[in-house]
């Protein structure tokens, strides 16, 4: 029974993110892997959505991640740019029922290749659990290595 809402919250996260991102100025879609173990990034400047899973055994979860970019791709130096961000998560657990919804601040260092149409990142996103209570811990963060695709 749990599965089958988890894939239904999936699919209509997606079917709401397809129209706002057809409007978007620039969007990207990528891949990256960390913890959560994988994770899929729709960017739509300046949204960015994320739907991660872990396929941990005994600790699996879905994660699903929003947030609003508040400063995108300032150069910092060289080729590197850095953006930061805020947002907010909900997890999933599938097997303890630890399931928490927080807040978070994405921040990332990226690499803009081929003209800015493949863009390496490495994310790291702190975050906050506010329910089921307040506390930090390694659950409620996520760090990442990826790469996004440009797709106009």
């Amino acid at each position: 029974m749990k599965k089958k809402l988890t894939v239904l919250l999936v699919l209509f996260v997606l079917i709401v993110l397809l129209p706002v991102c057809a409007s978007a100025q620039e969007k990207r879609i990528g891949l990256g892997f960390g913890h959560p173990n994988t994770v899929l990034v729709f960017s739509y400047d300046p949204w960015v959505a994320k739907l991660a899973y872990d396929f941990t055994k005994g600790d699996q979860f879905l994660f699903l991640a929003a947030s609003y970019t508040l400063i995108n791709s300032r150069p910092i130096a060289g080729p590197f740019t850095a953006s930061l961000g805020v947002g907010g998560f909900a997890r999933f657990s599938f097997e303890d029922g630890d399931n928490s919804f927080g807040a978070n601040v994405p921040i990332s260092i990226e690499i803009p290749m081929l003209d800015d149409f493949l863009e390496i990142f490495l994310e790291v996103d702190p975050g906050l659990e506010l329910l089921p209570k307040p506390r930090m811990t390694w659950k409620s963060t996520c760090l990442w290595l990826g790469a996004t695709l440009r797709l106009d």
